[in-house]
């Protein structure tokens, strides 16, 4: 499958959950299969998706976490709403997720103006009041870094080869 993008073309290798697996899975989490989302650095956005059942409990939670190389909260919705107050200061500003998204079962994360720095795994998971988590999906992303931005850069030194003998 492939996610375009403005400014890049953004490949995408995610399953998204069967009406087979969700009617399999009642009573535990739903853990959807991991997979892999590239983008190119200067990229407009990237999608982390995911895609489940609809129709969620209102009073859910869900949390998009970066947790390799280091944990960092990406984005929260809680109570009906964002919680901007509980990101990490690296995706303030830069995320945002679909309303309705409870209803509608799209737990996709819109990440815009992705850098090098974002390149690690992530996880989704949906925790209902009582604290049972209802749903996980974990993926890696690997934003490639853009040579055209390197070129511009402001550092004098120019890349050497090794000279030793």
């Amino acid at each position: 499958m492939f996610l375009f993008t403005t400014s890049s073309v953004t490949t995408s290798n995610c399953d998204t959950a069967t009406e087979a697996q969700t009617r399999l899975i009642k009573q535990q989490p739903e853990h959807v299969s991991d997979c892999e989302v590239e983008v190119e650095e200067g990229a407009e956005s990237v999608q982390l998706p995911f895609i489940t059942t609809p129709d969620l409990p209102e009073d859910a939670t869900v949390k998009w976490v970066c947790y390799e190389p280091s944990f960092r909260t990406v984005h929260m919705y809680e109570n009906r709403s964002d919680q901007p107050e509980e990101q990490h200061q690296d995706y303030k500003d830069r995320t945002e997720m679909k309303k309705d998204l409870l209803k509608t079962g799209d737990l996709s994360l819109t990440l815009k103006h992705p850098k090098e720095t974002d390149t690690g795994e992530y996880r989704c998971g949906v925790v209902n009041k009582d604290g049972y988590m209802l749903r996980v999906k974990r993926m890696k992303l690997k934003v490639k870094g853009n040579i055209r931005n390197r070129s511009s850069s402001t550092d004098p030194t120019p890349l050497m080869a090794d000279q030793s003998v």
